[in-house]
């Protein structure tokens, strides 16, 4: 692998980056509803390689369809499992691209990206378990236990899979985003990336001003769920990723 190669990073729309906003920040989208190797080959006339950043396969089918479409393409592209999701992928395919924007190799990325997974940690936080359990994120005992609470449910994301649910009341619930990452990082410099479904203004707002108070904050970043993420983990869902720099 040469130093000067031209590397390009991808992600796919489950990463709730805008085409806007990622060719902004130097990122590659694929349309996951159209074929996806000729996708990657008129990419590759412009890259020399390629970094396909993808959230686990039991979180999204796409790491798999990304795998199996550049299979052909597998000296000049590199699918990668990120052990992330949502507002966690999105992340990690805006680091990466700043990474190789400021010289780094493949190498020195995709060790950029584990750490990522590995020092971040990522909440998700939703009223309806459901759709959790129907695309076999939660096993089913699970989901009707967290349905009986009739609270949001907080669910951690450990090593590509979710973790059990834990009941916060609503008046609770940026209180305790909040600490739960003030615990973990204390001083320590973060960027923090959030993805919303269907919640309200003034409760984004509240958001905001409770990560900004409680937490030393680099940069944060607000956006909407990826409607193919919300078909997944339910339209009221809240994802939050949170790593040091």
């Amino acid at each position: 692998m040469a130093k000067d190669e031209i590397i390009g990073v991808v992600t796919d729309p489950g990463s709730s980056l805008t085409p806007e906003a990622a060719r902004r920040k130097g990122v590659l989208l694929l349309d996951p509803t159209k074929p996806l190797e000729p996708q990657y080959r008129r990419l590759l006339e412009h890259f020399d390689r390629l970094l396909s950043l993808h959230a686990s396969p039991e979180l999204c089918p796409m790491h798999d369809a990304a795998a199996e479409a550049a299979e052909g393409l597998a000296d000049r592209v590199r699918v990668v499992d990120t052990r992330l999701g949502s507002a966690g992928l999105g992340a990690a395919a805006l680091r990466a691209a700043e990474w190789i924007a400021h010289g780094a190799d493949e190498k020195e990325t995709l060790r950029e990206v584990e750490r990522l997974a590995r020092e971040g940690r990522f909440f998700l936080l939703t009223h309806d378990l459901s759709q959790l359990v129907e695309n076999r994120m939660l096993p089913p005992l699970v989901g009707r236990f967290g349905q009986a609470l009739g609270h949001w449910a907080l669910i951690g994301l450990e090593k590509g899979r979710f973790q059990a649910p834990r009941p916060v009341r609503d008046a609770k619930l940026l209180p305790t985003i909040a600490g739960l990452l003030k615990r973990r990082y204390g001083p320590v410099r973060l960027r923090v990336r959030a993805t919303f479904g269907d919640l309200p203004e003034e409760v984004r707002g509240r958001l905001k001003e409770a990560l900004a108070r409680e937490l030393h904050l680099e940069a944060g970043t607000l956006a909407p769920m990826d409607p193919v993420a919300r078909m997944r983990v339910g339209n009221h869902a809240l994802a939050v990723f949170a790593y040091p720099v």
